[in-house]
């Protein structure tokens, strides 16, 4: 989508407030820019300028009719500033929230691969920094854009009322701001448009080394960790520095012209007074030239305005760019139009994956896992074990070849409906913020409090979360509350509230206890009791009750069978296990 077209779908739901500030904003404006009219006349009340000489002829209860007129035009004027700037801020918030929400959905709407090819810094920085840049680009470029240019209009009509003259004078030059401030603007652009970039890869340090908080200090690394912080964040600020000195300079430049513009009228109108009795066509009162001048700095106000918002402009377009080209990044593929219910036989078909073209990582691979089966994967590192299972869940389709599920080609079958059959316990734990009801509650959001204490008590959890303060009404977060063994426990608890047709546990114990892991594991076994288990160990003490156990290397099965079936055969995995206890 172009960028002009999405703006306008985030700002057409906004047409009331949109209409009612323009309304507002209109009446302000007309009865701020009457005032100089009516105290110019008020001073030609005063008297006139006859040959040359001010005649004092007071016209007490005009004045004071100008000058009452005025007064209310001035508490008429500050209501509806206040109904515009209210709202401008109800449309703003309206339309970032909506930017806000579409780029959360988009984060669960992309592909795995989309979300493994970003950082986490800069996935973050779409949804706080650039969002906010953009409200308050919206904000600012708005309320100034508009009261800008109907304070240019209107000013423009006032100002010919007075004295078409000078007016058609105010318009020839006024060129000369709109110049100004665009040869700046220009200027800026390439520096905001990388202080952004810089502003994103900052943001993936500090995110990075907060979540690695612990490593970098049991590395000693902090140090270097801040040497590199210091290096990017001064590339950061003498970018920004280049990037605001540019802009800053938008708005002294035009404010010179615009008061070179003003110095020359007013010489110009003083001329005209004088000359007003030999040249009827100048005629012109002092009255008129004060509300002449004033109009003079309306219409120049708008510019300097305009322009002093150059920098936020900047930022928000650039922050709007990084969105919408986020925004349009293709949707996960899902062509699966098939519902499977009870995988009974999953089959690999010669099926080979690669994340990039020239990175072979699982080639010609077939196996077919039949219902209840406990199947084990063990290889070395980067043999393709967690691959295998991202492939498996359908995170990556295959190169070439398929996988079948009851018979159906993966492809055929709708992600939501493959993935409803699996429940994953992986070795990285993740929680949030909320209770441990909560927590666990995660993967069935209908399940009772009752549901959630049972599954609980399978993983083995519900001893330590009796001992906690506030029992299963504690709150946690994912770094503090418990300690990693413990959230591992939560984890494997959401699988077991779910009850899948099909377990997939990636070194799912690697975080707790011997004599946990024994007792969870025993939980396990009555879990997927006549249920299809795939199991990734690297502890290889942890499979040896395997009805199948497939050794991976360089992405082939080189080896499978039961336990003592491989380590009779006194091939590779005999050896990696061997190697474990010696």
């Amino acid at each position: 989508m172009e960028i002009k077209e999405r703006l306008k779908n985030y700002l057409l739901p906004e047409k009331k407030a949109i209409i009612l500030s323009f309304i507002s904003v209109l009446v302000f404006l007309i009865s701020q820019l009457m005032v100089p009219y009516l105290v110019g006349k008020s001073l030609d009340a005063l008297g006139k300028v006859t040959d040359g000489i001010f005649v004092i002829n007071v016209n007490t209860n005009l004045i004071a009719l100008y000058l009452s007129i005025c007064l209310g035009l001035a508490v008429l004027g500050v209501f509806f500033d206040y109904i515009f700037e209210y709202q401008v801020g109800v449309m703003t918030q309206h339309a970032v929230k909506r930017i806000r929400d579409d780029v959360f959905k988009k984060f669960n709407s992309i592909s795995i691969k989309d979300v493994d090819s970003d950082t986490i810094g800069n996935l973050v920085q779409y949804e706080i920094g650039d969002v906010e840049n953009i409200a308050n680009g919206i904000y600012s470029v708005f309320k100034q854009l508009v009261q800008g240019v109907l304070t240019i209009l209107i000013t423009v009509v006032m100002m010919f009322t007075v004295n078409w003259i000078l007016a058609l004078g105010v318009i020839i030059l006024s060129p000369l701001s709109i110049l100004v401030s665009k040869f700046v603007a220009t200027f800026s652009h390439k520096h905001f448009k990388k202080q952004a970039q810089l502003m994103s890869d900052l943001n993936s340090l500090s995110l990075e080394s907060i979540n690695n908080a612990s490593t970098i200090q049991s590395l000693n690394y902090q140090e270097r960790s801040l040497d590199e912080f210091k290096k990017r964040d001064e590339k950061l600020r003498k970018e920004g520095q280049v990037a605001q000195f540019s802009a800053s300079w938008t708005n002294p430049s035009t404010r010179l012209v615009n008061n070179t513009i003003y110095a020359i009228i007013g010489i110009s109108g003083i001329i005209m007074i004088m000359y007003t009795a030999s040249y009827p066509i100048l005629a012109m009162t002092i009255g008129s030239l004060s509300s002449f001048l004033s109009y003079t700095t309306e219409y120049t106000k708008p510019f300097n305005e305009i322009s002093s918002v150059v920098s936020e402009f900047e930022t928000a377009s650039f922050s709007f760019k990084r969105i919408n080209s986020f925004l349009n990044k293709e949707d996960d593929i899902d062509t699966g139009k098939k519902e499977v219910k009870g995988i009974k036989e999953i089959s690999f078909n010669d099926m080979s994956f690669a994340y990039e073209k020239d990175q072979h990582l699982i080639e010609d691979f077939s196996q077919t896992i039949k219902e209840g089966e406990k199947v084990a994967i063990v290889g070395p590192t980067g043999a393709g074990k967690t691959t295998l299972i991202n492939v498996l869940m359908r995170f990556y389709d295959p190169v070439k070849g398929d996988v079948t599920y009851n018979g159906i080609k993966g492809t055929d079958i709708r992600k939501s409906s493959l993935r409803s059959n699996f429940g994953m316990v992986l070795q990285d734990t993740w929680v949030f913020k909320g209770t441990i009801l909560e927590n666990v509650r995660y993967a069935k959001s209908d399940a009772s409090d009752e549901e959630v204490i049972e599954a609980c008590k399978k993983a083995n959890a519900d001893n330590f979360i009796k001992t906690l303060p506030d029992g299963y009404n504690t709150m946690i977060s994912s770094k503090a509350g418990l300690s990693e063994g413990e959230r591992q426990l939560l984890t494997i608890a959401r699988v077991m509230l779910l009850d899948p047709n099909i377990v997939i546990l990636d070194e799912a114990t690697s975080n707790v206890d011997t004599r946990t892991e024994k007792k969870i594991g025993e939980a396990f076994d009555k879990m997927m009791a006549k249920k299809t288990s795939i199991v990734i160990a690297h502890r290889l003490s942890t499979i040896k009750g395997a009805d199948l156990i497939l050794v991976l290397k360089d992405g082939h099965i080189i080896e499978k069978g039961s336990h003592e079936a491989l380590m009779n055969k006194k091939g590779f995995y005999c050896s990696l296990y061997n190697s474990q206890f010696n």
